[in-house]
């Protein structure tokens, strides 16, 4: 039997800290997909790196227009430096990255270079001004398309499309072997904290592996 969920959260639903259904759709919870990590690196106005770790993107468009549509709040300054410079870079990192890309999640002064900050290092993009994470083993270099907000009335989080204008791969994770060539990936998802909506409880959120092996992702 499915279980009818309404678009706020139940009365016997409680915030596992304040404002989270506020900031966060209830259902993001309730009904939660693993998602794969990515850092969105910008370029602060000082010319030193501003880096945010993200969940939230895609790749969209044709073959001839390749896009990569991101989430964003509105609050943050990834959003702010993505309208204002009309560049930013999606870094792709692997497992082994995790105790250092957690750090991008960190409140930074602008006077700081995130990347570095975080323990990482810079590498010079093709096409653009914002640097890319020289660690991790792909990159999507893009220009800003536009930035629309999502919501009507409170406008807290918006939709930002960039043209994808250059990428890159390290070659040590290729393979014409398919299996080979994921596992030498090493991606990593997040799998967020979950509500059982019958019952009310929170189950915090851990950081997975894809295990080729078993077919599911394992808890690291």
């Amino acid at each position: 039997m499915k279980m009818e969920l309404p678009v706020q959260a139940p009365d016997w639903i409680k915030e596992s800290w304040e404002g989270q259904f506020e900031v966060f759709p209830w259902y993001y919870f309730a009904i939660d997909l693993p998602s794969p990590i990515f850092i969105v690196t910008t370029l602060k106005e000082n010319g030193l790196a501003n880096a945010q770790l993200s969940t939230w993107g895609m790749i969209a468009g044709s073959g001839n227009e390749p896009k990569f549509i991101l989430m964003v709040h509105n609050y943050t300054e990834t959003r702010k430096l993505i309208e204002k410079t009309g560049e930013f870079v999606i870094n792709f990192p692997d497992i082994s990255l995790k105790d250092k890309f957690r750090n991008t999640i960190s409140r930074f002064d602008n006077d700081t270079d995130e990347i570095l900050a975080s323990g990482l290092q810079h590498d010079a993009s093709a096409k653009v001004k914002p640097l890319r994470v020289k660690e991790c083993f792909a990159h999507f270099e893009c220009k800003l398309d536009w930035i629309q907000d999502i919501e009507k009335v409170t406008k807290s989080t918006s939709l930002v499309q960039g043209s994808i204008v250059h990428a890159a791969i390290e070659e040590n994770v290729l393979s014409d072997d398919l299996k080979t060539t994921c596992e030498n990936r090493k991606w990593v998802f997040s799998v967020h904290e979950m509500v059982n909506p019958k019952t009310g409880n929170h189950d915090s959120g851990f950081l997975a592996k894809l295990d080729m092996n078993s077919g599911i992702k394992i808890d690291v």
